[in-house]
């Protein structure tokens, strides 16, 4: 699992105008996402589900092969390789 102090924020302001699903706990919040989709991330010590959109404004392309590879999962991801690219381009955009 990858440390959630370590990580680039993955919640900006600009995102407040859109819909998200909010969780408490890792396990809730990725029972949502299996059931429906999207971009599970972690913000502080809670995680939410994001869609497409909210990923533009983090300044990453939703359509990343590097999402499918970590399983659109930032918390726990598939491949560490493809987190690390995501993560430094999260950097470089923030």
């Amino acid at each position: 699992m990858t440390r959630l102090d370590a990580q680039p924020v993955m919640y900006v302001p600009s995102m407040d105008v859109f819909l998200h699903r909010w969780f408490t706990t890792y396990d809730a919040a990725r029972a949502a996402h299996q059931s429906e989709g999207g971009y599970l991330l972690p913000f502080r010590h809670q995680f939410f589900l994001a869609t497409g959109t909210s990923i533009r404004e983090l300044g990453l392309d939703p359509d990343d092969p590097d999402w499918e590879r970590i399983g659109r999962d930032w918390v726990r991801p598939l491949d560490h390789a493809a987190w690390e690219r995501l993560r430094e381009r999260r950097e470089l955009a923030a």
